[in-house]
């Protein structure tokens, strides 16, 4: 299969601007690269790279330095508006993966790229990590892996969620990441594993805890407003058990039930409180889904709908949400009740963008508060 005109317009652009966003890379976060037998950036055939996904930037430092750049699978969601718009379509190798569709469609466009030559990078948990460990992983990539038959390299990203946590709305400096490649599976050994074999061998490839990482190596990542953003991913205060109330301010964080206050450190730890860390805090939430969808929550955000045609972003206003009676209550901008036993293809995407079908229609969320509570309401995979 031959290049498009596009594939050749943005293979020259990205050759052209290497050397500034390697620059800007640099300014992102201090890396430390490891190749493993088997793995060059100056390779030319096409391979699958996998990786984990611990914060917005490691869709660039990954792929940064091999000379074929690989087409990357991202979230519809970053086409729907400028400039992300421009980069994705214009410059960079990258293919939407729709929230309202099938696969199908992306998997033909990832084997349409191997046969023209290119490599394909997949972060198959579909999902930046929330808390700091690599999550669920979407077993449909390991059919993919089993039909293209093509050297297989992880790169486990290691440092990248405490540097940059999903959930912070304060910088951390110091950022410091670890890029470990490995060709992980062969392409001579593919074909006689089966998809369950593949899927135990990337897990323990890909598979980290950003903490226990952080124990070993104590990169001090300094900040005034570290715990800010905090009750965007838990909602569980583990001291009485009340929803939703973790409240954040600069360095401290403080249930306004029972009064409970912790402090989040320069190495990301969260002093003085039940759990040093957010993989054991959500662990531990997650037994209360029960008591979660019987709550009440409000909050409030800008509602759009998006065309699963074009992704095109209609603005509809200002909204107010109160989830009660497993129901969504919309209004302000918009009077609706949406059952949550209705809802399909739930996601958070960036920090807070909550997005979900209904009825034919997708509905694109930009919430002030409580993204995870509202997600975990209506699915429990992230």
């Amino acid at each position: 299969m031959k290049k498009t005109r596009l594939d050749h317009q943005q293979d020259f652009i990205l050759n052209l601007i290497r050397p500034l966003v390697m620059l800007w890379m640099r300014i992102d976060a201090k890396r430390q690269v490891n190749l493993g037998q088997g793995v060059s950036f100056k390779r030319k055939e096409p391979f699958i790279m996998l990786a984990n996904h611990t914060f917005l930037f490691d869709v660039i430092h990954v792929p940064l330095r091999f000379r074929n750049v690989p087409f990357i699978v991202a979230s519809q969601t970053l086409f729907k508006k400028q400039p992300t718009k421009f980069l994705v379509t214009q410059i960079a190798h990258v293919i939407p993966k729709s929230k309202g569709a099938s696969d199908t469609s992306t998997v033909r466009e990832l084997i349409g790229a191997v046969r023209k030559g290119y490599p394909i990078l997949i972060f198959p948990e579909g999902d930046t990590t929330f808390y700091g460990e690599t999550n669920y992983i979407e077993e449909s990539t390991m059919k993919l892996i089993k039909k293209l038959e093509i050297d297989l390299i992880t790169c486990n990203v290691k440092g990248g969620y405490l540097s940059k946590p999903r959930w912070a709305t304060g910088k951390r400096r110091k950022r410091q990441i670890s890029l470990d490649y490995q060709l992980t599976i062969p392409k001579e050994k593919i074909k006689d594993l089966s998809i369950v074999e593949i899927n135990e061998i990337i897990k323990k490839a890909l598979y980290h805890n950003d903490y226990e990482y952080q124990r070993d190596v104590m990169i001090p990542h300094p900040g005034k407003t570290l715990a800010e953003g905090i009750e965007n991913v838990v909602y569980l205060c583990p001291f009485c058990e009340a929803i939703n109330s973790i409240e954040s301010n600069k360095n401290q964080l403080t249930c306004n039930v029972c009064g409970k206050k912790g402090t989040i450190d320069q190495y990301g730890f969260i002093q003085n409180f039940k759990f040093d860390n957010l993989i054991s805090w959500n662990q531990y939430q997650m037994q209360f889904a029960k008591q979660l969808r019987a709550s009440i929550i409000e909050t409030s955000g800008f509602l759009n709908y998006m065309s699963l045609v074009d992704d095109h972003l209609e603005a509809v206003g200002d909204t107010n949400i109160v989830y009660k009676d497993y129901a969504f209550h919309l209004s302000k901008s918009i009077d609706l009740i949406i059952p949550i036993q209705e809802i399909t293809n739930a996601t958070v995407t960036l920090r807070r963008d909550f997005g979900f079908m209904w009825r034919e229609r997708y509905y694109l969320i930009k919430l002030d508060r409580y993204a995870a509570s509202l997600l975990r309401i209506v699915q429990d995979k992230y």
